[in-house]
């Protein structure tokens, strides 16, 4: 009875493991924050940025394990339906054009198309998109709304079919400089250190992808069309998900890579985790995304800094929300028989 009271008294003193040592030190939480947590409250922290980077973190208590948010990432169409969400589709294996079949551009972006020019477009393509999409446009007969979309439906699947090539992309060429969105990733990449620290191999398949794919390493790629204020925005994003038994790393970790995107954005990096907490308690979701945003730069880049910083803060934690709501809702619904 001593001994065991000696026991006792000594794992007492071991202190718990910290649920987010993964993420130091770059995303350092505070008393506070886990106050805030234990009532139930979310987190959300706006992180240091350089150049045309920005970057937010937010946590949550949730009774769900990594299946569970596993199961949902791979129900991605159920996982992200909103009313931000105007349409969403995942890429087959090989990826087809039919897989776009819903996948429309706005008017507006229609018309933008039809003016690009290199270094001057509202949309991010690279010049060859711009030349094959206003060629279809002055090839067709009558409307030439129909040509112009299929014409972007395939830009976007060579797009995607190079990428899995050999994990590179074409340079966006709506501004003065072209972009490079594999460069701008690696950018963002390398600022994570906490990632490649701590998970170098799931690091590596994000670097360089395709050749270092591993096969504990489950992935896909889906598309989504997104409202963004007045605007739409046209997103391909490929997904890679990892699980460990380690205590110190995330249950699951989910990584959301962004290979392109018609504006705003030249590179992103998402990571959904499930983190464990200590022993009779309930697991974190956590999320962090670092991304390169073009507005950020020129004159006015510093004031639109202050507003994007503000809203991303507010908005992180209600998001956040609402993605443990949907994750303790169940089980994602049972693909029909026969559908997509």
């Amino acid at each position: 009875m001593f001994v065991a009271l000696l026991v006792l008294q000594a794992l007492a003193s071991v202190p718990l493991a910290d649920p987010f040592a993964f993420f130091q030190p770059s995303l350092p939480i505070t008393a506070d924050d886990r106050r805030q947590l234990d009532r139930g409250e979310a987190i959300a922290r706006v992180l240091p940025g350089n150049g045309l980077e920005v970057a937010v973190f937010a946590a949550v208590r949730v009774d769900v394990d990594g299946d569970r948010l596993v199961a949902w990432m791979r129900r991605i169409e159920e996982l992200k339906k909103s009313s931000y969400v105007l349409a969403i589709g995942r890429f087959s294996d090989p990826p087809r054009i039919e897989d776009l079949a819903r996948l429309t551009l706005d008017d507006q972006d229609l018309s933008d198309i039809r003016a690009c020019r290199p270094g001057s477009c509202g949309l991010k393509l690279s010049a060859r998109e711009m030349m094959n999409a206003q060629a279809a446009a002055s090839g067709a007969e009558g409307d030439w709304k129909p040509a112009v979309q299929q014409a972007f439906r395939h830009a976007v699947l060579e797009r995607v079919q190079m990428y899995l090539a050999n994990g590179q992309v074409a340079a966006y060429q709506d501004q003065s400089e072209p972009v490079w969105p594999p460069r701008s990733f690696l950018r963002l990449l390398d600022r994570s250190t906490f990632l490649t620290e701590r998970l170098p191999r799931f690091a590596d398949h994000l670097r360089q992808y395709p050749p270092t794919a591993a096969p504990e390493i489950e992935s896909f790629m889906y598309w989504s069309k997104e409202r963004l204020a007045s605007r739409t925005i046209v997103s391909v994003t490929h997904v890679s998900i990892v699980r460990s038994s380690d205590p110190r790393l995330p249950d699951a970790l989910v990584a959301g890579k962004g290979i392109f995107t018609t504006r705003y954005v030249n590179a992103s990096l998402g990571l959904t985790a499930i983190l464990r907490g200590a022993a009779g308690e309930s697991d974190y979701l956590a999320y962090f995304n670092r991304s390169e945003v073009d507005v950020l730069g020129g004159v006015l880049g510093g004031l639109v800094r202050w507003f994007m910083e503000r809203r991303l803060k507010a908005e992180a934690a209600a998001v956040l929300q609402g993605l443990k709501r949907r994750l303790e809702s169940g089980e994602p619904p049972v693909v029909a028989r026969g559908s997509a």
